[in-house]
């Protein structure tokens, strides 16, 4: 498994699962997805769930390097055991993927990890979520969890959630790491975090909102104060969704049209026609405000690509549905982002 250079916490959904296989860039093996699987609806039986949520991901990018973090699912250990990893791990063994545990789950669900991870023969993901009160206890946690997962390759992910401060995430970040960073030679030392919003309460009706990028100025920061013989941090968000898309159940909200695109500091964020009902498409407007932006990246990706035959005033009229808008929002997002940490202080 090759050293990740960007690490993106991807919903195992369609459309993000889509959106990675239509990223094309050089070095794409270093792009490597914490992929999250979501939880099911309540009627849906949950091995069947996840037989089809494991060949998604094995038929889609499974081959490709990164991580697998099934919690939603482990609400039991008949889940845990007989279920989450047994069925995930028949389906994806052979892969490059890496199953994920964390200090708060139970002996069993830990235990469970360290087996599949022997089965693959791959290390394991440690997802520490990083609260905003400090957890007294969670350096005490993670030392138990290390003492577990002796002899395997561990990769530290410490998941700061949704950030809409960069000082306090900072602050956040660098206890974690202070409390956690020197158990063990980590392979790998990844900080996730997401700031883009959820739903669209706080967006801008009929018009483009600037959205900060608190979790890239958030990276730099820690980056910058870890000093050596610190590790090298690699920088991980969650693309253009909020951090509890690959939690949240589906079912219910307004949707709106809701195109999506990262510049270097922001994202540019529409907030158009309410989706499904029998409203006038303000899409076409919304894509030319931002193809007309300073920064947009003419023809980068398949993601402006799209955004540019929406903006055309001679192509009819076909706004999409909001698995389209995602997909194309992490087409460009990945996309770009990859070529930014190539040159990070530029």
């Amino acid at each position: 498994m090759a050293t990740p250079s960007y690490v993106p916490g991807l919903p195992a959904k369609g459309a993000a699962l889509a959106g990675f296989q239509h990223v094309e860039i050089p070095g794409k093996e270093r792009v490597q997805p914490l992929w999250t699987i979501p939880p099911p609806k309540r009627t849906v039986d949950p091995a069947e769930y996840l037989r089809r949520k494991s060949r998604a991901i094995r038929d889609g990018p499974g081959l490709h390097p990164g991580w697998l973090d099934a919690h939603t699912m482990e609400e039991s250990l008949d889940l845990v055991v007989q279920h989450v990893w047994q069925e995930v791990g028949a389906t994806l063994v052979g892969t490059e993927l890496r199953p994920v545990t964390g200090p708060e789950r139970t002996s069993e669900q830990q235990a469970a990890t360290a087996g599949i991870a022997q089965e693959w023969d791959s290390g394991v993901g440690v997802r520490v979520r990083l609260r905003a009160a400090p957890d007294v206890r969670l350096r005490d946690r993670c030392r138990e969890l290390v003492g577990r997962l002796r002899g395997l390759e561990l990769d530290l992910l410490l998941d700061l959630y949704e950030v809409k401060s960069a000082d306090e995430a900072v602050a956040r970040a660098l206890r974690g790491w202070r409390d956690i960073g020197t158990l063990t030679g980590w392979r790998t030392v990844v900080l996730l975090g997401g700031s883009f919003p959820w739903g669209a309460k706080e967006l801008k009706d009929h018009d483009l909102t600037e959205w900060p990028r608190v979790e890239w100025q958030t990276w730099q920061a820690v980056r910058d104060r870890i000093e050596p013989p610190g590790p090298t941090i690699t920088y991980g968000d969650y693309s253009t969704v909020h951090p509890r898309s690959g939690d949240a159940r589906p079912g219910g909200g307004t949707f709106y049209e809701k195109p999506r695109y990262t510049t270097a500091e922001h994202f540019l964020i529409g907030k158009g026609a309410e989706w499904g009902r029998d409203e006038a498409s303000l899409m076409k407007t919304l894509a030319a405000r931002i193809v007309g932006d300073s920064e947009f990246r003419t023809s980068h990706s398949a993601g402006e690509r799209w955004l540019q035959t929406q903006a055309d005033p001679a192509v009819p009229e076909d706004p999409g549905s909001p698995s389209v808008w995602v997909e194309k929002g992490h087409v460009q997002h990945i996309t770009f982002v990859a070529g930014q940490l190539r040159e990070p202080d530029r």
